[in-house]
């Protein structure tokens, strides 16, 4: 079941920031439907994601359309490295804080990231940590997206330090 992965009104950007919210969606529905790492529900979230989701429009919602290669990507990978990302932000996370005790839905916008960050080297730090600084920034209204950003430039220090000096330097030359 192969479906285009956009309309032509649809921008690349627009399709993969769309992905990576779906993304964090099916997690999260993971989260509290699942027990344990079981691929069969990871492949049925995605299924019904892919079938039910993209382009919906719903009484009370509309669902974007959203690019099904990076959102499966996204979501599988995610669960399948779930606990070296979970050890990955435990490292970095403020000393108060460890990822069981996070709200769910910000930490599977961490592990999201996370994942990208250590298994996506095709996309830039900075376009990361945006992205899900901006994800956040959907489903809550306060400082929440202020944590992530601290907590992606950590994970992007410890994981791709030559990029982020890199980018650090790109910019200073620029100013």
């Amino acid at each position: 079941m192969k479906r285009q992965s956009g309309t032509l009104n649809s921008s690349s950007g627009a399709l993969r920031r769309a992905s990576r919210l779906a993304a964090v969606q099916a997690l999260y529905q993971l989260t509290l439907s699942s027990t344990d790492e079981n691929d069969d529900e990871v492949e049925d979230t995605i299924i019904e994601f892919l079938t039910h989701r993209p382009g919906a429009e719903l009484p009370e919602d509309a669902y974007a359309e959203f690019d099904d290669d990076l959102f499966s990507d996204l979501v599988r990978g995610t669960r399948r490295h779930h606990t070296k990302l979970v050890k990955i932000l435990d490292n970095v996370l403020p000393m108060r804080w460890n990822f069981s005790r996070l709200d769910r839905i910000l930490a599977e916008i961490l592990g999201c990231a996370a994942y990208e960050m250590n298994h996506r080297p095709d996309v830039p730090v900075a376009v990361i940590i945006n992205e899900y600084i901006e994800i956040t920034k959907a489903f809550y209204a306060g400082n929440e997206g202020g944590f992530i950003n601290g907590v992606l430039q950590e994970v992007a220090q410890k994981l791709r330090a030559e990029e982020v000096l890199e980018h650090r330097n790109e910019r200073a030359k620029s100013s």
